[in-house]
C-alpha cells in the first residue's frame, strides 16, 4: 500500500483484494476475521474492505486484519523531487477563476453537527456528496486526502470523524446547491428494509 504525500492515498491495487486472497488462503471465513479483531467489527465490514476500494477504513484496523491472516502492513511515503517546492511540502492547488476548493470532511462534519441523528456513514455521506458534486461539474483534485485525527463526533449515532476526504473544486455558484444537498442528506432516515431514504427537498 503506497501512500503518496501529494495525493493522499492511491492504490493502483486495492489492499483489500490481497487481503481475501490471504483470508482464503487460511481458509477463514470474514466472521471469523472480524472475531479476532480488538475493536469488533461485522462481517460485512470486512467484505466492505475487501471489495470497495472507497470504503473510508482507518490504518490501524487494516494493520489489525492483516495482523489476524499472518501478514503486515507496511505504508511508505512517495515524493516526486519535481513536485516539490520547499522542503516537505507540496505545490498548493491552483483554483480556477470562480471556483472554490471543498472537501468531503466540511461536508460530513456539517452534518455530523446540525444533524446528529443522520443515520449514514461517513463513507456513504462522501460518495453521495461527491456524486452531487461531479453532476455539477466538479473537479477531483484528491481522492483521498489524509485528515487530522480528532476526537469522535458525540451524538446518539456515534459515527467516528472521518480519516480521509475527497477534495474538489465546485463552482462558487454551486457551492449553495451542494449546502443543500448535504442538509438533505442529513434528515435522511430509514426505509425499514435496510436502506435509506434522502427527502427530495
Amino acid at each position: 500500500m503506497t501512500v503518496n504525500a501529494i495525493d493522499g492515498i492511491r492504490v493502483s491495487d486495492w489492499i483489500g483484494h490481497d487481503l481475501e486472497r490471504l483470508r482464503k488462503l487460511r481458509g477463514l471465513r470474514r466472521e471469523d476475521v472480524a472475531a479476532q479483531l480488538t475493536v469488533p467489527v461485522s462481517a460485512s465490514t470486512i467484505r466492505n474492505i475487501e471489495h470497495d476500494e472507497h470504503y473510508n477504513v482507518s490504518l490501524d484496523l487494516l494493520r489489525q486484519i492483516a495482523a489476524v491472516l499472518g501478514a503486515e502492513l507496511r505504508v511508505s511515503l512517495d515524493v516526486r523531487e519535481d513536485e516539490v517546492t520547499r522542503e516537505g511540502e507540496g505545490p498548493a492547488e491552483e483554483v480556477a477563476p470562480g471556483r472554490r476548493m471543498v472537501d468531503n470532511e466540511y461536508f460530513i462534519r456539517y452534518i455530523r453537527e446540525h444533524y446528529p441523528e443522520c443515520p449514514l456513514t461517513n463513507s456513504q455521506i462522501g460518495r453521495r456528496m461527491w456524486s452531487f458534486a461531479e453532476s455539477r461539474g466538479a473537479e477531483l483534485v484528491r481522492e483521498r486526502k489524509q485528515l487530522k485525527r480528532v476526537e469522535a463526533t458525540g451524538g446518539p449515532a456515534g459515527h467516528r470523524s472521518p480519516t480521509t476526504a475527497a477534495e474538489y473544486q465546485v463552482w462558487e455558484k454551486d457551492f449553495v446547491a451542494l449546502q443543500r444537498f448535504a442538509d438533505r442528506l442529513g434528515r435522511a432516515f430509514s426505509d425499514g428494509k435496510g436502506g435509506f431514504l434522502v427527502p427530495a427537498a
